[in-house]
């Protein structure tokens, strides 16, 4: 394991956290989860984007994705995406690009 790593039972819990957020607040609207999702993985990587950490930081964005498809596609006949619909919503609101923010070793 890397110095800077992040923990694997801190990763699964911030992983548990949203998807239990997004669980209880899945019938906000499509805007105001992406907003608020957005803030929260912009979070996750200021605080975890330290050097050698950037598979991790990679890994939780793009589970972040997946939860969040698979919990809009849970709001009915409506709200149903395809991949392709799914990533014309996040050109409309674009998730932050995880990157190293602090060099240990400087």
């Amino acid at each position: 394991m890397d110095l800077a790593a992040t923990v694997s039972k801190r990763f699964a819990a911030k992983l548990s956290a949203y998807k239990a957020w997004l669980k209880a607040n899945r019938t906000l609207p499509t805007a105001q989860i992406l907003k608020t999702t957005c803030a929260k993985l912009r979070g996750h990587i200021s605080y975890y984007g330290v050097t050698d950490n950037s598979k991790s930081i990679n890994s939780f964005a793009f589970r972040i994705r997946e939860l969040l498809f698979k919990w809009l596609n849970r709001r009915g006949k409506r709200g149903c995406y395809t991949w392709e619909k799914f990533n014309k919503l996040l050109k409309l609101f674009p998730l932050p690009i995880p990157s190293i923010k602090v060099n240990l070793f400087r």
